[in-house]
């Protein structure tokens, strides 16, 4: 997948932003942070989104208090991201790196909240389970993942998805909760098989 990403920032196709920013979408998201920063006060903690693309939620989390580390693999999507903190006036450390290898791109641990909006859900079986092992290297011991997968489908190009079960067999010893369907106007093909929802990961 990584190869398909270069190739549509490289064009300047991310369709993914799209949906993004669409109101009600934005809305849905929030509300999952507010219940993560629920009953604490700023700075809430360590943040990491996992190919953090450009830095869409990155930037969100930082304006909210989170001190955050964005991963990609995508330099341009990375040059994107750094020129919307500057813009937006927030401080994020932006880190050019395989999620699948974090503790090789020196991003440190201590992770109280990952995010993964996306990525995960388009990686080979043992890709995923190498993300899964990174993570858990990573995150702290109360950490929360909260994450968006496609039902599995064929979706040409665009991930294949991920069933609860696949999401559990690639994070052993977290607890998977499955939460509300994407509120977003996709394209027919991204949801033929079935709308993306979210999951809630704890560690047990």
């Amino acid at each position: 997948m990584s190869v398909i990403y270069k190739i549509l920032y490289q064009v300047g196709l991310t369709p993914w932003e799209g949906s993004a920013e669409q109101a009600r979408t934005r809305e849905q998201i929030s509300g999952m942070f507010d219940r993560e920063e629920e009953g604490r006060k700023p700075p809430y903690g360590p943040a990491l989104d996992l190919g953090c693309g450009g830095g869409l939620w990155s930037i969100e989390l930082a304006r909210r208090g989170w001190q955050v580390t964005g991963v990609d693999i995508v330099a341009k999507a990375l040059r994107t991201a750094r020129e919307r903190a500057q813009k937006a006036g927030v401080e994020v450390r932006f880190v050019q790196g395989d999620i699948a290898a974090l503790r090789a791109t020196n991003v440190g641990s201590g992770y109280r909240l990952l995010l993964d909006f996306g990525a995960v859900h388009g990686l080979k079986e043992a890709q995923r389970e190498a993300v899964g092992r990174e993570v858990s290297a990573v995150a702290a011991p109360d950490a929360t993942l909260l994450m968006l997968a496609f039902p599995p489908g064929r979706r040409g190009p665009l991930p294949r998805g991920m069933t609860g079960a696949e999401i559990e067999t690639a994070y052993p010893g977290w607890t998977v909760t499955e939460g509300d369907a994407l509120d977003a106007d996709l394209p027919r093909i991204a949801t033929k098989d079935g709308q993306p929802h979210w999951y809630r990961l704890t560690r047990a």
